[in-house]
């Protein structure tokens, strides 16, 4: 009896690995390069202002006092940190194997991105015009601890990442996430989605009377609150709705990065702030805001799960 065993092929349990090759990959195309390229150069003025600061340089600071607490070194250090993250990102969007980053590397940093960034680009028209008609305050004669240019750098350089970065970004969610099907809303879903949208109203409300902030900018605050929570009611019904799942990732970002950013800049003792005690008011409103972009986040990813 012949007793030596054969392969085949429909008995094997195994299959072979195929190496990822470039050609397994789409396109980064002239646009998503051009813009995630621009969102790069970006981030280095605020960068290297960052890195002047921490190693003791005085540019773009008027007065000696000010700049050598702890408190404002750890928010250099912190929003420093921020723009190495967009630069890594800007990194990501523009090399054709970003499109296999890993979800935690793309998604939780652009969550935030996007809600800081997109802030500044929608509110900024806004603030240049009501600076504009505003009556102008009185001088005291105080030089002012930064010099004007810094705001007019820092500013302007926040603008070109935010339309370089948001822009390169939704050429990538779009390659990558775009021709997937949307799942139907399910009871859970629709509930979470409603209970979002009332925080989103609620908390900005209690912003508008409480905080101890300018009075555009709460406005500010309360109209973005009521477009995100009309993304999120929309949500609610079927179908794609690829613009309220925009909105409401940007929106409830940003209700998270600039509540949480308030919140650490009034707690931690800095020169920026100059208090001698905690304004918690304010405080208490912009970690209710935070809480809602949350609650609504996680609305969102229960949305885009389905039933």
């Amino acid at each position: 009896m012949n007793t030596r065993q054969t392969s085949s092929p429909t008995l094997s349990t195994t299959r072979p690995t195929l190496p990822v090759t470039g050609e397994d990959l789409p396109p980064v195309g002239a646009a998503r390069r051009s813009l995630a390229a621009f969102a790069a150069v970006m981030t280095l003025p605020y960068l290297v202002l960052k890195i002047a600061w921490l190693s003791g340089s005085r540019v773009g600071l008027q007065d000696p006092e000010f700049g050598h607490d702890t408190g404002l070194t750890v928010l250099n250090s912190l929003t420093m940190g921020l723009d190495v993250v967009a630069l890594v990102l800007a990194g990501i969007f523009f090399f054709r194997r970003g499109i296999r980053a890993p979800l935690w590397l793309v998604l939780p940093p652009m969550w935030i991105g996007a809600g800081l960034l997109g802030q500044i680009l929608v509110t900024m028209p806004v603030n240049l015009v009501w600076q504009a008609v505003s009556p102008a305050q009185p001088t005291t004669g105080e030089v002012p601890p930064i010099a004007g240019w810094v705001y007019g750098m820092v500013y302007a350089g926040f603008s070109g990442l935010g339309i370089g970065l948001l822009g390169a970004f939704a050429i990538y969610a779009w390659q990558r996430w775009g021709r997937r099907p949307v799942p139907a809303p399910g009871r859970a879903a629709r509930a979470a989605l409603r209970t979002a949208a009332v925080l989103a109203v609620l908390t900005a409300a209690v912003q508008l009377v409480l905080a101890d902030v300018p009075l555009i900018n709460r406005v500010i605050d309360l109209v973005i609150s009521g477009v995100l929570a009309a993304a999120l009611l929309a949500l609610t019904r079927e179908g794609r709705r690829v613009a309220a799942i925009v909105v409401a990732f940007a929106g409830t970002g940003a209700l998270v990065a600039w509540g949480t950013y308030l919140t650490v800049v009034l707690l931690l003792p800095n020169d920026l702030v100059g208090q001698t005690s905690v304004d918690w008011a304010t405080v208490g409103t912009s970690l209710l805001r935070a809480a809602a972009g949350f609650v609504g986040a996680g609305a969102l990813a229960l949305r885009l799960r389905g039933r």
